[in-house]
């Protein structure tokens, strides 16, 4: 059977009454503090335990070693084994069925949970940043449905050329380029409204 709700526990004696204070008693005035900055409600502060204070500074040999921040540089213990992603080696430009070394050109698990449009295609990353001849990506764009000029393409070509230390550009940076530029376009048209 339900009865009446009961008011919520108040913290402060009422008015009019005289606070006592036992030396016994499980909550002190002092572990009473406001429950939210500038609010006029209060709660009993979070208690500690005695071994918070004593452990704080703890640390192990391992936890030093595999500390990421402020941990004990590679220098003063030796490295064994072979790390994982091998990106001291170059990898092979035929790889055999039997190498099962992952020299960082393999997809991440997050890839191959969720692959993009482009690999369910049969286009992988190492084929957006081969370097191409102009009228290969040219023609690329335009099989895409890009429709461009070839005065435009010849100003984007020369961009994505630019950004690039050889001076040669992949479909990729020919792509950020178009990205910019039509940044810049819906940008300056949002200006002029």
């Amino acid at each position: 059977m339900l009865g009446k709700r009961r008011a919520p526990f108040d913290l402060t004696p009422p008015e009019g009454t005289e606070n006592k204070t036992n030396e016994n008693a499980i909550l002190k005035p002092e572990n009473i503090v406001l429950k939210e900055p500038g609010s006029s409600e209060l709660t009993p502060r979070t208690l500690s335990r005695p071994t918070d204070r004593v452990f704080s500074d703890y640390r192990t040999t391992s936890s030093q070693y595999n500390a990421v921040i402020g941990g004990i540089p590679s220098k003063f213990f030796p490295l064994y084994g072979v790390p994982t992603i091998r990106a001291d080696i170059p990898a092979p430009r035929f790889r055999r069925i039997s190498d099962i070394t992952n020299y960082g050109d393999q997809a991440s698990a997050y890839a191959l949970l969720y692959p993009s449009i482009y690999s369910n295609k049969g286009v992988y990353e190492t084929d957006f940043f081969k370097t191409r001849p102009k009228e290969e990506v040219a023609h690329i764009l335009r099989n895409i449905g890009v429709s461009i000029s070839d005065e435009s393409f010849d100003e984007v070509w020369r961009q994505a050329c630019l950004k690039d230390h050889r001076g040669e550009a992949c479909v990729e940076s020919v792509r950020n380029v178009l990205d910019e530029m039509q940044a810049s376009h819906i940008k300056q048209t949002m200006s002029s409204l």
